[in-house]
């Protein structure tokens, strides 16, 4: 039987700090049974409520993302405060699917406060500090999170980011779930072997692999 899958936003919040760009990640209850334990960016499902009114299903979203921000961390934002950056479908064989919208949004004068029941706790920090504790097995990371905090990593400041979102067709990943050489991989459309879902064939990269319980994230473009 197919999964449902269930529309949602997450909104990355990011800041001009003083080593560079930093974003923000909560961290979701342990008990919750959604990525509980994990370090995320604010967001949740689309309820009922977000739908009223609404024209579109990313307009939808755009609601879901503003309301669940406050909820969640007590930040209020705008609808065209955000920037759609790219859009995540959690694979066919995972138990719980989504359709997830993901924006970008300023976030220098933000104070955050978490709910403290969804979220119970929150860090401002560079994209590579949080990359580097995941690597070492200290922060519990999705996927969608290490590919955009790797993205985000290569940007200096907060408008380097607004630009390479604005400049770029906004993608939308439709992961297929492969192994190479015994370690779970993760393939995104781009890479070379997406359409056979076979990461031996030679070519451009875009995946990440499941290392020790570490999410890697590998793209490039030949």
């Amino acid at each position: 039987m197919t999964s449902e899958i269930r529309a949602a936003a997450t909104v990355v919040i990011v800041r001009d700090g003083d080593n560079g760009i930093e974003t923000l990640l909560l961290r979701r209850h342990k008990q919750l049974k959604v990525g509980g334990g994990h370090w995320v960016f604010p967001g949740g499902t689309v309820d009922p409520e977000d739908i009223l009114g609404t024209s579109s299903d990313e307009e939808a979203a755009r609601a879901a993302a503003i309301r669940e921000t406050e909820e969640e961390a007590g930040i209020f934002l705008r609808a065209e405060d955000l920037l759609l950056l790219s859009h995540w479908t959690t694979p066919p064989s995972m138990g719980r699917r989504f359709a997830t919208w993901f924006y970008l949004a300023e976030g220098d004068h933000a104070d955050v406060v978490v709910d403290g029941e969804e979220m119970d706790d929150f860090s401002w920090a560079t994209p590579a500090h949080f990359l580097e504790l995941h690597r070492l097995g200290e922060l519990a990371l999705m996927p969608p999170t290490v590919v955009t905090l790797t993205e985000l990593a290569a940007c200096a400041k907060r408008v380097d980011a607004t630009a390479f979102y604005t400049n770029r067709s906004v993608p939308y990943f439709e992961p297929k779930l492969s192994s190479h050489n015994e370690i779970v991989c993760m393939l995104y459309g781009g890479d070379a072997g997406y359409g056979e879902v076979d990461p031996t064939i030679s070519g451009p990269r875009n995946r990440c692999y499941l290392e020790a319980g570490v999410w890697r994230y590998e793209f490039s473009a030949e």
